[in-house]
C-alpha cells in the first residue's frame, strides 16, 4: 500500500503515524504544502491522510494553495472513493470540501480533553475497539459547525460538538490529534510566538502544564491512535462494496 500525506507545517507532521506506516511496510509520500510541494496526482495511492496545521481553514490569502487542496480532497472522496482521514485542520478542510460549514466560536480548545463517542461512533468501524470516553489532544479554534450533506457525527467534547465525523463509506475526519508522540509539544512550541500564544490561553505555566497533560496521557493516546490507524488501514484494504455493506 502507498499513502499520500498532506502536510501543512513541518512541525505538525504525521508523528507516530509515520512509525506505524513504516512498521507495517506501508509506503507514504509526504506532500509539504508549506514548502511549496505540488499537490499530488492521486492515481498511485491507496489512501489519503490530511494533517493539521497552524493556519486557519479559510486563510486563502496567506495560503492560496488551500483552494486547490480542498478541490483535491473533494476529488479523493467524491470522485475516487479514496480512503481518506482528516486530522484537525484536515478534518475542517474535509467538511469544506463536501459542503459543510465552519465556525470560529471565540475560544480555543487546547490540552487533553475528553472525547465521547455517540451511538453512531460506537458502531462505526473506524472506532472499533475504542473505549469511550477517551482522552484527545487538542489545539484549535475553528471547528465544524454544520456537517456536509449525508455526513454522520461520531464523537463530541464539551466544547466541540463534532469531534469526529464520517462523510463517506471510507472517509473520516477527527478534530483531535491522533498523531501525537513524545516530541509533539516541544515541536509545536518551537516556532517563534507559539509559546506566547499558548501562554495567552493557559497562563504563564502553559508549556509545563500542556507538556504534563500530554505526558500523563501519552500511553493511552498512542494506544488509541494505533487502534484507529489499524482500523483505517484495514478499511482501506477492503473493496468498496464490503465497506458499504
Amino acid at each position: 500500500m502507498r499513502f499520500a500525506v498532506l502536510q501543512h507545517a513541518g512541525f505538525e507532521h504525521a508523528g507516530i503515524l509515520r512509525d506505524f506506516m513504516r512498521a507495517d511496510g506501508i509506503a507514504f509520500d509526504v506532500v509539504a504544502l508549506d514548502d511549496g510541494d505540488a499537490l499530488p496526482i492521486l492515481d498511485p495511492y491507496d489512501a489519503l491522510i490530511v494533517l493539521g496545521g497552524p493556519m486557519g481553514p479559510l486563510d486563502y490569502g496567506g495560503h492560496p494553495w488551500l483552494t486547490d487542496e480542498i478541490a483535491l480532497i473533494h476529488e479523493a472522496i467524491v470522485e475516487r472513493s479514496l480512503p481518506t482521514l482528516g486530522i484537525c485542520l484536515g478534518h475542517q478542510l474535509m467538511a469544506q470540501a463536501l459542503g459543510g460549514t465552519l465556525a470560529l466560536p471565540g475560544y480555543t480548545e487546547v490540552g487533553v480533553v475528553e472525547i465521547t463517542l455517540n451511538e453512531a461512533g460506537r458502531r462505526d468501524p473506524l472506532f472499533a475497539g475504542w473505549e469511550s470516553p477517551s482522552p484527545g489532544l487538542q489545539w484549535h479554534e475553528w471547528q465544524v459547525k454544520e456537517l456536509p450533506p449525508g455526513a454522520i457525527p461520531l464523537a463530541h467534547s464539551t466544547a466541540c460538538q463534532i469531534q469526529a465525523m464520517r462523510v463517506a463509506p471510507r472517509a473520516w475526519g477527527v478534530q483531535f490529534h491522533i498523531e501525537v508522540y513524545d516530541g509533539t509539544i516541544d515541536e509545536w512550541l518551537a516556532p517563534e510566538g507559539h509559546e506566547l500564544e499558548l501562554q495567552g490561553i493557559l497562563g504563564p505555566d502553559a508549556r509545563k502544564n500542556f507538556s504534563s497533560q500530554a505526558a500523563q496521557n501519552m500511553t493511552r493516546l498512542n494506544r488509541d491512535a494505533r487502534r484507529l490507524y489499524d482500523n483505517f488501514t484495514a478499511l482501506a484494504r477492503l473493496p468498496m462494496v464490503a465497506v458499504e455493506a
